[in-house]
């Protein structure tokens, strides 16, 4: 599996160029002769790298061996472009084994002896291919900035075919943090530069990538029109591959877009050409399509054999996502046949792969910003050290002059040129502190914004997957209180999820635009009650303000009790009616008011109601404010609130 994986990488975001997949006898053979032949250093040295990238993928120790002996060939001849081209091949040889350490420590060697050249095309491959195994690891953030390193190095080169595989390996990365707005946004740039240049094959793998992107984001529309061409370029080429892998997509589209009878006749002429060449993906894709077309018709017995073949495919493929999608599945299934003790073991399984993966993609998170922290640090020092060394080198050319004047200048003049230079030294030497204290400064204030902002944009994604895992438990639910208890805390965690959405987008870090938020919080829960605007009109009355987060999270706990509270219970007897917001900063006071003209609350001694009364007033508590209730032409709320902070 891991072999496997190296190759499909390779085969979209490689930029060292391994023509043959197996080394050739005919070829090695005639590489070892010139090793064995008194021929130039230059010609063994390019023998060893040509035998390295031959053995690359199939055997990385042997490849490694002789990617150092044509290093050790080029240091002895002191040629740098040379050693830059050895050192690169010995760093991806290092990565197919598995050693990043290595990796990284020879990949940075010849990206400094490219840049001394001012090489920027190779630089550009050595860069790509950091980024390339900083991915296979996982750490997608330090692989896309160095992917755009690569980009920048490309464009200025204007080499556009480069160009275009770096703007499909960007595409690959946002895809893989599932940023599918931003990957179909570089895969449209790479297209175009490759339909530019006429490169079939790019553009087919390209109109792939895009029609797999629409589907993930259920535009089945896209999806079905990008997987059409790229099945017609595919005939044109004889790609056998490409065309039942563009069919398997325009199978997926047809299901969502309910054309059943379509998909069903796609999905068995992919089959059997996917059985002939063992391709487990597509047929993975296959099967989870015609249990689902089984299970739209009812036919769950047939449904039930083909997600059951779909799981299987996925185990021999370690493929923990697919087989969580195909246990949930196959429980439905065995529920719908009343199989429950069966279809119990399934949702089980799901659940607990499910945890895994979750768990997986924490551990993931987590190291990827240990290691974005480790190479901030890292940058820190190399600054801080270089700072020293310029610092010193002024010093020293500071010292030569300093002398000439003492050689220049006169006997009688001697005492006040000293004094004048060593005045003039010692404010030119602050100022250049100064300088540098401040660069340093703001260099640090720069990235603990960038931290902050990764850890809103964290805490904001787990957040979302605490209301994902809460959605799809509602499913599993059949009790309407439960279910609705469910409903509640998602909309809570959505509350919360929506301040760290806006702190990480906005320049301001610790407050909150609050006309915005309470727009956004309204529409959350109007959609989550199925709410038209037109049924129940929403009215806002907000003044302008940014307030703390401390305040805005516990405020927008509040919002979110009233206003469900509003849609819940005010207009349950099917009457139309309008809803009030007011949220204003006066005499001193930060005054919250929530208006309906429902159907009016019922008053009863404080020890009967429910959760949300009591999460309000301990909220109220921490703000030190207090609330009142009226039932006057529905009900009223009105907050004040002593404990605030604007920013």
């Amino acid at each position: 599996m891991k072999t496997l994986k190296y190759i499909l990488i390779a085969c979209i975001c490689t930029n060292i160029t391994v023509t043959y997949l197996y080394p050739q006898d005919e070829k090695v053979d005639s590489l070892k002769r010139l090793l064995q032949s008194p021929r130039q250093d230059t010609v063994r040295i390019n023998a060893n790298i040509a035998l390295s990238n031959l053995f690359i993928e199939d055997k990385p120790g042997t490849a490694l061996l002789y990617a150092v002996t044509a290093l050790s060939i080029a240091q002895n001849i002191k040629n740098t472009k040379l050693i830059a081209r050895s050192s690169h091949t010995i760093g991806v040889c290092y990565d197919y084994i598995g050693n990043l350490d290595s990796c990284l420590y020879f990949l940075n060697n010849a990206a400094s002896l490219y840049t001394s050249l001012n090489d920027k095309e190779y630089l550009s491959n050595v860069i790509s291919d950091m980024a390339l195994a900083y991915y296979v690891r996982g750490n997608y953030e330090l692989s896309l900035r160095n992917h755009f390193t690569a980009l920048k190095l490309r464009q200025e080169t204007g080499n556009k075919s480069y160009v275009a595989k770096s703007l499909n390996n960007i595409g690959v990365l946002y895809r893989s943090k599932k940023d599918y707005t931003n990957a179909i946004h570089y895969y449209r740039q790479s297209l175009a530069i490759k339909e530019e240049l006429h490169d079939e094959q790019g553009i087919l793998n390209t109109l792939i990538n895009i029609s797999s992107a629409y589907n993930s984001e259920d535009k089945f529309d896209s999806t079905y029109y990008y997987a059409y061409r790229a099945m017609q370029l595919a005939k044109k080429i004889h790609a056998e591959k490409d065309i039942y892998g563009s069919q398997v997509n325009m199978g997926a589209a047809l299901v969502g877009l309910h054309r059943l009878d379509e998909a069903e006749a796609v999905f068995y002429d992919v089959e059997k050409r996917a059985l002939v060449h063992n391709d487990r993906d597509v047929l993975i894709t296959v099967y989870e399509g015609l249990g689902d077309i089984f299970s739209s018709r009812e036919n769950y017995a047939a449904a039930e054999s083909y997600f059951l073949k779909g799981l299987e495919t996925s185990k021999k493929n370690q493929r923990k996502e697919r087989m969580e999608v195909f246990y949930r599945k196959l429980s439905k299934c065995n529920r719908m046949l009343t199989n429950y003790a069966l279809a119990f073991n399934y949702a089980d399984s799901a659940t607990t792969l499910r945890n895994d993966l979750l768990n997986e993609e924490n551990l993931r998170q987590l190291n990827e910003m240990a290691a974005v922290y480790e190479t901030a640090e890292k940058e820190k020092q190399i600054d801080k050290l270089n700072a020293q060394n310029a610092l010193a080198a002024a010093e020293a050319i500071h010292n030569k002059k300093e002398r000439n004047y003492f050689i220049l200048a006169s006997v009688l003049m001697l005492a006040l040129a000293v004094l004048v230079w060593i005045a003039f030294a010692s404010n030119k030497k602050k100022k250049k502190q100064l300088a540098t204290q401040n660069e340093l400064i703001e260099k640090s204030l720069q990235e603990k914004e960038i931290l902050l902002r990764e850890i809103h944009h964290r805490v904001k994604n787990n957040l979302q997957i605490v209301s994902s895992l809460l959605s799809l438990q509602s499913d599993y639910i059949a009790d309407e209180h439960a279910l609705q208890a469910v409903k509640e805390s998602r909309n809570r965690v959505q509350s919360m999820s929506l301040i760290h959405q806006n702190l990480y987008q906005e320049n301001n870090l610790t407050g909150i635009d609050i006309q915005d938020y309470i727009g956004k919080l309204c529409d959350n829960l109007f959609h989550s009650y199925n709410i038209q605007h037109n049924k129940i009109k929403l009215i806002k009355e907000l003044q302008p303000m940014n307030l703390d987060v401390d305040v805005v999270v516990p405020l927008g706990l509040i919002l979110n009790e009233l206003i469900t509270n509003s849609l819940k219970y005010a207009f349950n007897d099917g009457r139309d009616g309008a809803i009030k917001i007011i949220l204003k900063e006066e005499d001193s006071l930060l005054k919250l008011g929530v208006y309906d003209n429902g159907t009016g609350i019922q008053q009863k001694p404080k020890d009967e109601y429910g959760f949300g009364y009591k999460m309000i007033n301990a909220f109220l508590q921490k703000l030190k404010g207090k609330m009142n209730i009226y039932a006057e032409d529905g009900t009223k709320v009105d907050i004040e609130i002593k404990n605030y902070k604007l920013v």
